[in-house]
């Protein structure tokens, strides 16, 4: 047995049944070993950050440990935008890395090099195997970092001498996260005081939560509390069923106008999410004067990181809602009137944000497709069993509320920084659930970053349902430049994609895929059928041409 045999078998043992990647030279007794019969399977894409995509999607569908395999320095290097992903989004990953001969590293070789300096900045965990005798050791520590708690990619780098050293079975990896508990019971107690005299609580809750699958306790919470529910700014899951008649929607991503929403609240109860993670500077604080802030997460790294809380508490999110329902007893008269009162007012919030979609949708465009127009179709056309994947950016702002209820689980949001997650990860979540439809929508200009893993979801039989919205270029920058400078010129170099323009559905069916455009608004509802038909056999794309700032 080698390296190579031991790793994979350890891998498959501790429940690895899928690994992504793009091999190399130095990744090549891998391969060998791979080929051997129980080996996990292995799914090729054409470049590294498909394959982290694929990884992160597949990890948040099936709330397992993804693998990936990558070469050396150029590969990592590559990859990098998938472990920041990764490490925003808190997603288990186990990053291997082949790299070149130990004898060979002090001569700087052509293929080998500090891939643990590379890495350790945004990773969880950096290591590399120095001997074979620490194989076991290395792994064993890296998926522990992996699954965390906060959970996060882990790079191991695995020497060709290591990988083809002779090696016995490895001891068995850790199947998943340590679990902190509720948290002290002093600071337990102390957040259940502030709670339990609050005028006006609010609670803000995180992906953390939704990983914990602790919605249902989160809903209860809320109404012992008689709070409503933010999702935090740049969430990828949901928290709790949007059909909740204390989910007030997701928080905005400026600091300035998480104050506005926040203010008038005594209490805010932040539930397992960084406080705050905004897009870009504003004025003023993002806390609201005189509010008093609870901040539970599972890192403690984030507690006290931005806005210093009143009581901080490293706990797992779900365990430590539990123990604050236990404090709170049975619900006040004035808890559940607050209730009532915020339940009738998020109902009317809905129903006025859903008639204006509606409105922008059927306002006249000069008959091209405008994104809340795009935004409708998609959301009448998929099912409630769906998994909706969004990197839409601009022209899906529209999209979320008109979704209508959704259950956690059923959407995936771009929670990292780097684009062209959105299709990998719709076609790493399909590999992870081949029963469950997966609709993505993609900006064109992300979806450059990432159309290679069309190819790869024909190759494995993962047909995904793609819309693309095609506005000719960076919309997202447009706006940026709109607000930096106060003019609506639409002439700013490097913003656009044009000249040419390119053909997307074209691309697409090279990769593999079926391909049709859709001009009018008319013509949506049955393009958006006919995407979904196609779906059912193959990788399907609808390509939407949208009016650049509509």
């Amino acid at each position: 047995m080698t390296g190579s045999d031991a790793l994979l078998d350890a891998m498959s043992e501790q429940g690895v049944q899928v690994i992504f990647g793009n091999p190399g030279t130095t990744e090549l007794p891998i391969v060998e070993s791979l080929a051997a019969p129980g080996r996990p399977r292995f799914v090729l894409g054409l470049t590294e950050p498909v394959v982290m995509g694929m990884a992160d999607g597949y990890s948040q569908a099936s709330g397992r440990m993804s693998a990936v395999l990558v070469h050396v320095q150029p590969g990592l290097a590559n990859a990098l935008s998938g472990v920041l992903n990764a490490a925003r989004a808190r997603v288990p990953m186990l990053v291997i890395v082949g790299q070149q001969m130990q004898e060979l590293l002090p001569g700087a070789p052509f293929l080998g090099g500090d891939v643990v300096g590379m890495a350790r900045p945004i990773a969880r965990f950096a290591e590399e195997v120095s001997h074979i005798q620490d194989l076991g050791d290395v792994l064993a520590r890296a998926v522990m970092a992996a699954y965390g708690p906060p959970a996060g990619p882990a790079v191991v780098s695995i020497p060709l001498d290591i990988q083809s050293a002779v090696c016995g079975p490895l001891p068995s990896l850790p199947r998943g996260p340590v679990d902190l508990g509720p948290g002290g019971h002093a600071e337990l107690n102390a957040a259940f005081g502030l709670l339990a005299r609050a005028a006006r609580p609010v609670i803000i809750a995180g992906d953390s939560v939704a990983d914990g699958g602790a919605g249902q306790s989160l809903s209860a919470l809320a109404a012992r509390l008689g709070a409503p529910i933010w999702g935090e700014p740049f969430g990828a899951r949901l928290p709790v069923d949007t059909g909740d008649p204390a989910w007030r929607g997701t928080l905005p991503r400026f600091g300035s106008a998480i104050h506005d929403a926040l203010a008038g609240h005594d209490v805010v109860l932040a539930l397992g999410m960084p406080v705050f993670r905004v897009f870009g500077w504003s004025p003023g604080p993002t806390m609201p004067e005189g509010a008093a802030l609870i901040h539970v997460d599972l890192d403690p790294a984030e507690i006290g990181r931005m806005v210093q809380p009143v009581v901080g508490i490293t706990a797992n999110p779900g365990a430590a809602i539990d123990g604050l329902l236990a404090r709170l007893g049975l619900p006040e008269p004035a808890a559940t009137q607050r209730a009532q009162a915020v339940g009738h007012d998020i109902a009317r919030m809905r129903s006025a944000v859903v008639e204006g979609i509606h409105a922008a949708a059927c306002a006249d465009s000069g008959g091209g497709i405008t994104g809340a127009a795009l935004s409708v179709a998609i959301a009448e056309a998929i099912g409630p069993g769906d998994l909706i994947i969004d990197e839409g950016l601009t022209a899906t702002r529209h999209m979320r509320p008109m979704l209508g209820p959704r259950a956690p689980g059923s959407c995936l949001w771009h929670r990292g920084s780097a684009l062209g997650w959105g299709l990998p990860a719709a076609v790493g979540a399909r590999i992870a659930d081949p029963t469950r439809r997966v609709v993505v929508v993609q900006g064109d200009g992300s979806l450059m970053f990432g159309i290679q893993a069309i190819w790869s979801a024909a190759r494995e039989g993962a047909p995904v349902a793609l819309v693309v919205a095609d506005n000719g270029g960076y919309e997202v920058l447009e706006d940026g430049m709109r607000a930096l400078t106060g003019t609506d010129r639409r002439d700013w170099p490097g913003l656009h994609l044009a000249n040419p323009r390119m053909d997307i559905a074209g691309i697409c069916r090279g990769f593999g895929a079926t391909a049709e455009c859709v001009r009018m608004p008319a013509d949506l509802v049955g393009a958006m059928d006919d995407l979904l038909v196609r779906a059912q056999t193959g990788v399907a794309v609808l390509v939407a041409e949208v009016a650049p700032g509509a």
